[in-house]
């Protein structure tokens, strides 16, 4: 049996949340009117519980002072349930955020809501509303924090509307805040700054080859004095930064990922050889901090990476319960799963990665990934990893890891391959209730692009994911890769250009227009530098960029510098020094 929330664009319900309630249960109730009334052109009033009951309610957290936050009690801090009772709805969750990750799943079932974009979102349009008899949905996590480390991904609205608790997103008080990081990634320098530490205590530094060294360092983990500095500076961000939940004590990466920059003093060598690993150092000198700070802050939590030297599982000590592991895989290729590379050569890179993951979840209470998902030496080139990335999202599901980082194209005026969709697709296979691939990437170019070119989109995500399958994917790579040839661009083109004249709307067509940058892009940088029309092109190309309002097509590189870059080389490797390009800043 069901009952009518709207009938015929009529209604009786109220929506309700406590008087003294958290300012993102109220803009849950803002946000549960605003969506109803677009789908259904019916304004359903929100009252506080001060107000007598009048009518039907949908209820939201804790008014009425309902029971059915009970249900929830063994769930994670951002389950959520849904309830029907008496015709009564009952929307509450184990926090202010998750009361309002209930109401956009409501929204979700039942006016087919969806938010693809912060500038792209969908709902049903109906005449009735309903609900069946004694409806029931508890809504949970399995990763207890999800970042889609993408610009567009930013976006508070859009981050709260698929569930994605970024620390990078824009997410405020009215979005019930976000799990919060000091010192998001490497942090070793911030601690002990070389520059002010060196000339005086070169101690505190790595030896490396019989010799303290300054540049390409990481601290001397054995040393007293290291871990007292390292503790008191702890202390002072945690007592200074109270709203942040994670604190980072990991160690720094330098231009070129040297991976010779571990202390090799006789200290730190003896904890590295009996842990057979370079990671027994960190995690002994991170557990010791975890262990004096746990009574003084028991809820605050310590990350460190396991990357590169690092990345191998101790075989003796065991990390703190208090402490993130976050693996890396940057080693990795993005062609297949990590699963069926490994399966194919486990000695490989993805063999050893997979070994390395399944080492660290038996270990650690926290473990988190940070993976990747685009270029970072040519953003506008295709990255065809949509099947790779959902397939690994799974394997990290089954491995227990509780965190994920997938990291994108995070610059300012960043735009590069489907960082939109990708954006959409991470949040959605963060979530626990997750759709098949396919079913998502239909759905989001039918709405994003527009019905009329969706086919054509999705034949050209279909050729890069086919053709990448059998070939290698690398986080750097060029036009010149075994990946590209003038074939595929040209192929790639056409069906981009077949979306584009089947395109119903302007919003679709600049959509589309700016999807095309990376066909463009590789076309002309794969031309011979004595090519008559090459830099007219680059001019071109140029303006097209400054159109869409891109800043960066590498990261950390201006855009003007990459346009100069084109015009005076064919390939990356042909400039010497490629990172010292890689990490001029605009």
């Amino acid at each position: 049996m069901k009952f009518n929330i709207i009938k015929d664009q009529q209604t009786s319900y109220h929506i309700v949340h406590s008087v003294n309630s958290h300012e993102a249960e109220r803009y849950a109730g803002m946000e549960l009117q605003k969506y109803i009334y677009l789908a259904a052109n019916t304004l359903i009033p929100v009252f506080s519980d001060k107000c007598m009951q009048r009518s039907k309610e949908i209820v939201l957290g804790d008014a009425r002072k309902n029971c059915y936050k009970s249900l929830l009690k063994d769930k994670s801090s951002e389950a959520y349930l849904i309830k029907e009772d008496l015709q009564n709805i009952y929307i509450t969750g184990n926090s202010p955020r998750a009361i309002l990750y209930g109401v956009y799943k409501f929204l979700e079932l039942f006016i087919g809501f969806r938010c693809y974009a912060k500038d792209c979102e969908k709902y049903d349009t109906l005449n009735d509303l309903a609900i069946e008899e004694g409806f029931t949905y508890i809504g949970d996590f399995s990763f207890e924090y999800r970042e889609a480390y993408f610009t567009d991904a930013f976006n508070g609205d859009f981050a709260a509307k698929n569930m994605l608790n970024s620390n990078l997103a824009d997410l405020s008080n009215k979005h019930g805040n976000k799990v919060k990081w000091f010192n998001f990634h490497h942090s070793f320098s911030d601690l002990i700054n070389p520059f002010e530490y060196f000339d005086t205590h070169p101690e505190y530094f790595s030896l490396i080859d019989g010799k303290r060294v300054k540049i390409h360092t990481e601290l001397c983990l054995s040393n007293k004095d290291v871990f007292n500095l390292c503790l008191d500076k702890l202390r002072t961000w945690i007592i200074n930064n109270p709203e942040c939940d994670i604190f980072s004590v990991a160690q720094d990466e330098w231009m070129g990922h040297f991976t010779k920059m571990a202390c090799e003093c006789e200290n730190c060598k003896k904890i590295d050889e009996e842990n057979n690993s370079q990671s027994g150092s960190i995690i002994t000198f991170v557990n010791k901090l975890a262990t004096a700070l746990q009574e003084e802050f028991p809820n605050k939590l310590i990350h460190t990476f396991a990357y590169q030297y690092s990345r191998k599982t101790p075989t003796k000590v065991i990390p703190h319960k208090n402490i993130i592991v976050r693996l890396c895989n940057i080693e990795c290729s993005w062609s297949k799963s990590i699963e069926e590379s490994a399966a194919n050569n486990p000695e490989g890179r993805d063999g050893l990665f997979l070994n390395d993951l399944k080492n660290w979840s038996k270990i650690s209470n926290h473990l988190y990934i940070w993976d990747y998902a685009v270029n970072f030496r040519n953003y506008l080139l295709p990255f065809p990893n949509l099947r790779t990335m959902a397939k690994n999202i799974e394997l990290y599901r089954k491995m227990n890891v509780k965190g994920i980082l997938m990291q994108g194209n995070f610059s300012y005026g960043g735009k590069g391959y489907l960082d939109e969709l990708k954006s959409y697709l991470i949040s959605r296979l963060l979530r626990d209730d997750t759709e098949p691939l396919n079913d998502l990437i239909k759905d989001f170019c039918d709405h994003y692009y527009g019905v009329s070119s969706s086919n054509y989109i999705i034949d050209y995500i279909n050729m890069w994911e086919d053709e990448i399958y059998d070939k290698t994917l690398w986080l750097y790579d060029d036009a010149d890769s075994e990946l590209f040839s003038d074939e595929l661009i040209e192929k790639g083109t056409k069906l981009l250009q077949l979306a584009y004249v089947n395109a119903t709307n302007a919003i679709y067509k600049e959509r589309i227009e700016k999807l095309m940058l990376g066909m463009d892009y590789a076309y002309i940088v794969r031309l011979p530098l004595e090519a008559q029309n090459r830099n007219e092109l680059i001019d071109k190309f140029y303006e097209k960029i400054k159109k869409h309002h891109i800043t960066e097509i590498m990261e950390r590189t201006s855009l003007e510098f990459s346009i100069n870059v084109m015009k005076n080389s064919r390939y990356a490797k042909e400039r010497p020094n490629w990172y010292s390009l890689y990490y001029i800043m605009k």
